[in-house]
């Protein structure tokens, strides 16, 4: 009656059909919210230092700029963390060789430079989800750095994502504001 192929097709098929239905029984529509960008200047800082932005509360990242201005080697390193977790680190140097930057439908990682400003951009396309911090630091291991500006471009959780505390959500702090 059926050829082999259609024997696994179909039982498949309605699997997924299933599976995907009770996957959207709690979802209306996009899980994002409002879009929210970021922007803190840093000012000079010196070798040795720590500087960057930190958000509290859930959201969903989808990219980070770092832009700065002088320095002497680009020893420079960003780390983007979501809920204590390391989502990627690089540094300045090792983004601008053209063999260690990343295009991919995942990631992108670009460092672009005019004159003595440089900008290196981590971008998600898919953005990724965080529930209480997300954390943009960036250390400067090189003398000369005049001037460090982090953007953040993120979401906020949609207003009908589940509330913390109810059942079937994990507990998280407010959305960041």
């Amino acid at each position: 009656m059926f050829s082999p192929i259609r024997r696994f097709l179909i039982p498949a098929a309605l699997l997924t059909l299933l599976a995907a239905g009770g996957a959207f029984a709690c979802v209306e529509g996009d899980l994002r919210g409002e879009a929210v960008i970021m922007e803190r200047d840093r000012g000079a800082t010196a070798e040795g230092e720590r500087t960057g932005l930190q958000v509290l509360g859930a959201g969903w990242f989808r990219a980070v700029s770092v832009v700065k201005k002088g320095g002497t080697t680009d020893d420079t390193t960003v780390t983007v963390e979501l809920d204590g977790e390391s989502a990627m680190s690089t540094s300045f140097a090792v983004a601008k060789n053209p063999w260690r930057q990343v295009d991919s439908v995942n990631l992108i990682v670009t460092v672009r430079t005019e004159g003595d400003t440089s900008t290196l951009t981590i971008w998600y396309p898919q953005e990724l989800k965080f529930r209480a911090l997300a954390q943009f630091r960036v250390e400067v291991q090189e003398a000369g750095v005049e001037d460090i500006r982090v953007i953040a471009i993120m979401n906020k959780p949609a207003p009908h994502e589940h509330i913390p505390g109810q059942p079937g959500s994990l507990a998280s702090l407010p959305t960041f504001k």
